[in-house]
């Protein structure tokens, strides 16, 4: 019972406790959309390249707005900015479901919505990632807090996918998508009734949005700790966040299931990813979380690996289990070091490089997969891409042994 008290630590703050809740039932909606998606896309196309390719084109905004996004979040109110951005999920979310529900949806409507969503989406990343700091009174809670954000996804990951799955194989993605409506609107009367202070930087308030770009990247690029961390996040972002793309192609051409499968496997990543959320949540300090990053990503790096050589929907859930582990593990750990060591005037816009560093890649990556998929084949993907990450994951291990982190934050 203590051990579980702990690790919930941070709910015992009003802000905190609000937001919380608001953002598990969003992410869940999220990942419903998300998987229904990906499978209406595939179902209008039939191609892995062509699925790449509009992946690419939704999550352009992602690479070219975040850092801008970050300068943002670090002049202006994050209260205001969080009930602006919700609503604009609110909106988007509505127009998906009706498009669909009335037979109007077409390839056109999913490009020019996910457009939208990823605009949106570009400055809530930045945004929530250094809001967390501003919901705790007490800054060594901020480990915790983190844990407990990836708790919170991960949930999503593995509730949004299973009830993505039931509801496309019994009353279509119609539903899908007025689910995640509806699961986006308690967040918008939670947002508006937290009550937190967002001190600014003066000189920030003064400087144009290149400036304060500019001194951003900067700070990020002359911090040695910094510099590995996002180079980390990238690398590993680039290869490892393709899996819900190539997870439905896998789904259809290697083990030749429906969607009910394809919402078992997803959902099996979210429960290593839970598992993985869970255990992080429990720790009191950072003492041992860089060797818990790279040992995440080797068992991540391996998981994608046998995942090509296997042919079996029951194996490819267990397999896919460890990837949700091992990929928790290193990116809560990652984003948990990053936070540790940044000043609280740059914490908008170091997190608006890492979220460049983490979904932005999946801008270039998905098509690079898609690519791969269609030429190579699904499973020789899989092995590809596990090597690539087995070999970085070890190069990375060396160079996290000469880096020193406080044992708290």
């Amino acid at each position: 019972m203590n051990r579980l008290k702990l690790a919930f630590r941070s709910l015992k703050y009003r802000n905190f406790r609000l937001f919380f809740p608001g953002l598990l039932t969003s992410q869940v909606g999220i990942w419903i959309q998300n998987v229904a998606i990906s499978w209406v896309v595939y179902d209008m196309t039939k191609s892995p390249f062509m699925m790449g390719t509009i992946m690419f084109l939704n999550t352009i905004p992602l690479f070219l707005i975040t850092p801008f996004a970050g300068v943002i979040v670090d002049k202006f109110d994050r209260h205001k900015l969080l009930m602006i951005i919700q609503i604009c999920f609110a909106v988007q979310a509505f127009l998906m479901a009706a498009l669909t529900l009335s037979g109007y949806l077409r390839i056109w409507n999913i490009v020019i919505l996910g457009l939208f969503l990823n605009i949106t989406a570009a400055i809530d990343a930045p945004l929530r990632q250094s809001t967390y700091v501003l919901l705790i009174d007490n800054k060594c809670d901020l480990c915790n807090a983190l844990s407990l954000n990836s708790t919170c996804f991960n949930m999503a990951r593995l509730l949004g996918p299973a009830i993505a799955g039931v509801l496309l194989s019994t009353v279509g993605a119609g539903w899908c998508f007025s689910i995640n409506f509806l699961c986006i609107l308690p967040c918008v009367f939670l947002v508006r009734m937290m009550d937190f202070e967002d001190k600014k930087s003066e000189a920030l308030k003064n400087e144009t949005i290149f400036e304060g770009l500019k001194e951003g990247i900067d700070y990020s690029v002359h911090s040695t700790k910094i510099l590995i961390l996002l180079l980390f996040s990238a690398i590993f972002s680039f290869i490892a966040l393709t899996y819900p793309l190539l997870i439905p192609v896998y789904t259809k051409e290697v083990l030749h299931s429906d969607a009910q499968t394809l919402g078992y496997i997803m959902s099996s990543v979210g429960i290593g990813a839970v598992t993985a959320s869970m255990f992080l949540a429990s720790k009191t300090t950072l003492r041992g979380l860089k060797y818990i990053l790279c040992l995440g990503s080797i068992i991540l790096s391996c998981g994608f690996i046998m995942m090509g050589f296997n042919n079996h929907a029951l194996t490819a859930c267990i397999i896919m289990f460890f990837v949700g582990f091992g990929m928790t593990s290193s990116f809560t750990s990652d984003s948990t070091l990053l936070q540790s060591v940044i000043d609280d005037d740059k914490r908008g816009r170091v997190m608006s490089i890492y979220t460049v560093c983490f979904m932005g890649a999946t801008s270039i990556s998905n098509f690079v997969a898609g690519t791969i998929a269609q030429n190579a084949g699904i499973s020789n993907t899989f092995i590809i891409f596990g090597s690539v990450l087995l070999i970085a994951a070890l190069i990375f291990l060396f160079q996290f042994r000469k880096l020193e982190f406080a044992a708290n934050v």
